[in-house]
């Protein structure tokens, strides 16, 4: 642990939620989440490592359990990404992180259960980032079932709904191509990448979820949560000392290995999720795939024009040049 590492350096929102721990547990837990921020973006693993001794430490904390979820997903550790989430999501009351959890699920190769957990995202609880992460996490895991049309339809939705920032349009955009070119439209996808700016398509096995700032999510969640629920959450930071069962153990807590293997060829893609369609899908007629798939083109020129307009300053850029 460097010296230069100190409590006063975790946000004010997860240090609140420590101190039921006692001060000298509180300060070595904060002290680890703050090396486990550090080092989400350049050693996951290590990261993770860090957030494993804060969640044994703290197993009752729901910031915490968020971070050891989080890191866990980016270290690759599905199994105890799952719990660590749904833990958290338990503790704090908040419908967190579901395109994580439908991402890991995905990863596991369950993917039946994706699509129940992005239908079972309450709606209210979703930022425009968040339904567009799930938008691409449902997207890839139509086409891992075969369903491209279905994950073209997904993707082309979630786009006409966004209302956010012009990086996240983008990545949809990518999903989109990407779609486009399983069902064998290659010029329409090529198109696509160069209306936003992106090369072929490239593999990629390490990509995920957006993941930002823990605690700044953490603290827009506080903001929103009423007196008497914020103290239901202290209320449920005190029984720190209590046992804690196997379901909400912390990565590490309970007996024997708990991970799950990835299948091969898991490590997820540039394609992400969205919430159109449920779990049974999967078992669709060819009438309903066919349905689905003149939905999509119903979609084409809306779509077109959304991006003709939301990505208009690269058309000016290109513009100027010549």
């Amino acid at each position: 642990m460097p010296d230069n590492v100190q409590p006063a350096d975790l946000e004010a929102s997860a240090r609140r939620e420590l101190r039921a721990l006692g001060k000298v547990n509180a300060e070595k837990v904060s002290r680890h989440l703050v090396m486990t921020q550090r080092l989400l973006s350049t050693d996951p693993e290590l990261a993770y490592q860090h957030a494993r001794y804060a969640a044994s430490h703290a197993g009752r904390v729901a910031v915490v359990r968020e971070s050891a979820g989080i890191a866990a997903y980016l270290a690759g550790h599905y199994a105890e990404a799952l719990r660590e989430i749904r833990a958290a999501r338990r503790l704090s009351g908040f419908d967190m992180h579901r395109a994580i959890e439908a991402d890991c699920e995905r990863a596991l190769g369950r993917l039946q259960q994706a699509l129940k957990v992005a239908k079972e995202a309450d709606p209210h609880q979703l930022d425009d980032l968040e339904e567009a992460e799930l938008a691409m996490v449902v997207s890839g895991v139509r086409h891992e079932m075969g369903q491209d049309d279905l994950g073209l339809v997904v993707i082309e939705e979630a786009i006409m709904m966004f209302r956010g920032d012009r990086e996240t349009l983008r990545r949809l955009h990518s999903v989109r191509a990407d779609r486009l070119e399983e069902l064998g439209r290659q010029e329409e996808a090529a198109a696509v990448r160069e209306r936003i700016g992106q090369g072929p398509r490239q593999e990629t096995e390490d990509d995920h979820v957006q993941v930002y700032d823990i605690e700044d999510d953490y603290d827009q969640d506080q903001a929103a949560q009423t007196g008497s629920d914020a103290s239901a959450r202290s209320e449920s930071s005190s029984s720190e000392n209590l046992p804690v069962s196997d379901e909400d153990a912390p990565v590490g807590d309970q007996g024997g290995d708990l991970r799950e293997e990835v299948p091969a060829g898991a490590p997820l893609g540039s394609d992400r999720i969205a919430t159109t369609g449920d779990a049974a899908a999967g078992d669709r007629d060819d009438g309903a795939d066919s349905e689905d798939s003149d939905e999509s083109s119903s979609f084409e020129e809306r779509v077109e024009a959304e991006m003709a307009e939301l990505l208009s300053d690269v058309d000016d850029t290109q513009d100027q040049e010549a």
